[in-house]
């Protein structure tokens, strides 16, 4: 699974965990309790499809690259006893190549080698294999190794073919969860903005993807609405101890930012941290933003004309 779609995933979790808890007065309303109950259904889905696509990094696969590494140990053994001791110049050279060269390739060119060896053994003498020091056993083992990577070949070609399968499929699944959120529950939550408006803030703000990357901290992005405030994130979920506020508005918008104890709540007068347009203010702690106890963090647009975009990371 990509960064780009754990992101998403970790969105519909968020919003599932929403209509659980905080947001469960919402699903008395049967549309959303019936989207709800659709979009966890496809989660399922869509863990079961990210599950069979990493299939291939255990089981068989695991088993099977380490028993390649130990069959390789030991026909090397036996490969460079065979092309010291016989004057078959045709199979030393057919048995020039290290197993080191052959070990990264293809497997069924790994599997003929080691073959080739194992046969190669079988033109010595016993006599001559015994004065060179030759141990049987190393052989014996050679072969056992053989059969069962045979055996597990069928099974490590199913895993490889569903890995395939789920790739194909967990963009679908995420397609039909995006598409089902946005006409399945979307609007009929923000129908409910008159009568429950702090729950449609707070489904709004777990709504949104929370972009992540490789070396990145999680990066919340929106737009505000003049004169109303913007639920950013639940400081409790978030989890951002010291953060960035950030402002990608145009020329002459500015952004309040505040805490409250509500996700509807206005600030006080001289409450919080206005940021101007293209500016960002790096803060240790919220302390500047309102009481230490508000869980809620919000922004605001002070002009009552356009858009503004936030960011908050």
């Amino acid at each position: 699974m990509t960064t780009k779609q754990q992101n998403q995933v970790t969105m519909f979790e968020a919003v599932l965990r929403f209509l659980g808890e905080a947001g469960a007065p919402l699903v008395g309303i049967k549309k959303i309790a019936q989207g709800r109950d659709e979009l966890a259904a496809l989660v399922e889905r869509i863990g079961a499809a990210a599950a069979a696509q990493d299939h291939t990094t255990t089981g068989v696969t695991r088993d099977r690259n380490e028993m390649k590494a130990e069959a390789g140990q030991k026909a090397e053994m036996l490969r460079l006893l065979v092309v010291a001791l016989t004057t078959d110049a045709a199979l030393r050279g057919e048995l020039k190549l290290p197993l080191s060269r052959v070990l990264p390739g293809k497997e069924a060119d790994l599997l003929r080698y080691l073959q080739k060896i194992d046969e190669a053994v079988g033109t010595l003498g016993e006599q001559e294999l015994a004065d060179a020091g030759y141990d049987p056993q190393v052989r014996q083992t050679l072969q056992q190794d053989l059969a069962e990577l045979l055996a597990t070949q069928g099974a490590a070609r199913q895993i490889e073919t569903g890995t395939r399968a789920a790739t194909e499929t967990l963009p679908e699944l995420l397609a039909d969860a995006m598409t089902l959120l946005e006409t399945g529950l979307d609007p009929f939550v923000k129908a409910q903005q008159l009568a429950r408006p702090e729950l449609v803030l707070q489904y709004e703000a777990v709504r949104r993807i929370v972009k992540t990357a490789a070396r990145r901290l999680p990066e919340y992005r929106g737009a505000t609405r003049p004169g109303q405030p913007v639920l950013v994130y639940d400081r409790r979920e978030a989890g951002v101890v010291a953060p960035m506020l950030g402002n990608r508005s145009g020329r002459g918008l500015t952004l309040r930012y505040y805490t409250a104890a509500s996700p509807t709540a206005l600030p006080e007068a001289g409450q919080g941290l206005a940021v101007k347009n293209r500016a960002e203010v790096h803060l240790p702690d919220y302390s500047k933003l309102g009481s230490a106890d508000a869980p809620y963090l919000l922004v605001l647009q002070e002009q009552l004309d356009g858009e503004g975009r936030w960011v908050v990371r």
